[in-house]
């Protein structure tokens, strides 16, 4: 990177998931970025604080908690339902501080359009809920046998679960910002609709596996997300250099 300070990259977890989960991320990027975690309720070291009623009241949450970051250059990442509540939480930085991300990284999401879950009455079943942790939850047998991890997580996946099941974007926001989408070639998501998020370069990139191929794909990821963070801050800096130059000056654009 070739700025002189680490741009914010703001990850949102999938599903059950927490900050723990992805901080073996933060050696997978070098110094130019620095990778912030998001902390849902319901887990770690926020065990005791309730899930909010809906993924735009955790979304209002998160916003305020990284206020100070979404004020400045910033990046947002989420993976599979970390991809929606991090959509959400863009709307509200263009909304309220009229500063969209550099750009937006969705993986192993299908657009926010689609992304409601509609399986909820599976989770009121042992079975339909075992199949349920297998597919959102990355939960393989093993982990299914160890009664202890199983009491820990179900719940947590439950409650994430039911969150998506009661979302559903209907306004449709376009970012104003590149949306970059990485997906695994053996999932089940599509990411055709989230094209019609952005009206600014859009990208999707393919990885071998399925909807946790980023687990074996971190090195990678992490490279591409860095590239394409300077990208956008490179031109973000050079229109606002041409914008201060002399009438009939102007900057090169990449």
């Amino acid at each position: 990177m070739t700025t002189d300070a680490q741009i914010p990259i703001v990850c949102f977890p999938h599903a059950g998931a927490g900050a723990l989960y992805y901080g073996k991320w933060r050696h997978a990027f070098r110094d130019g970025v620095d990778l912030r975690v998001v902390q849902y309720p319901f887990r770690e070291r926020r065990m005791s604080t309730p899930m909010p009623a809906s993924a735009g009241a955790l979304a209002g949450e998160i916003f305020a908690e990284f206020a100070d970051v979404l004020r400045g250059p910033y990046a947002l990442w989420g993976h599979s339902m970390g991809s929606v509540i991090a959509y959400e939480v863009a709307k509200l930085a263009q909304q309220r501080l009229d500063n969209p991300p550099l750009v937006f990284f969705g993986s192993g999401s299908s657009a926010p359009c689609e992304s409601r879950f509609t399986r909820v009455q599976d989770l009121d079943t042992p079975q339909g809920f075992d199949d349920v942790l297998r597919r959102y939850g990355g939960v393989g047998e093993e982990v299914l046998r160890d009664a202890g991890f199983v009491k820990y997580l179900a719940p947590v996946i439950e409650a994430d679960l039911r969150l998506m099941g009661g979302y559903e974007d209907t306004a449709r926001e376009k970012l104003r910002c590149p949306i970059v989408l990485m997906q695994g070639r053996e999932d089940t998501v599509t990411s055709d609709r989230w094209a019609d998020y952005t009206d600014e370069p859009f990208e999707v990139l393919e990885y071998d596996g399925g909807h946790f191929f980023h687990d074996a794909h971190r090195a990678s990821m992490a490279a591409l997300m860095e590239s394409r963070i300077q990208r956008w801050w490179q031109r973000g800096q050079q229109s606002t250099d041409a914008a201060g130059l002399p009438a009939g000056l102007t900057h090169e654009r990449g």
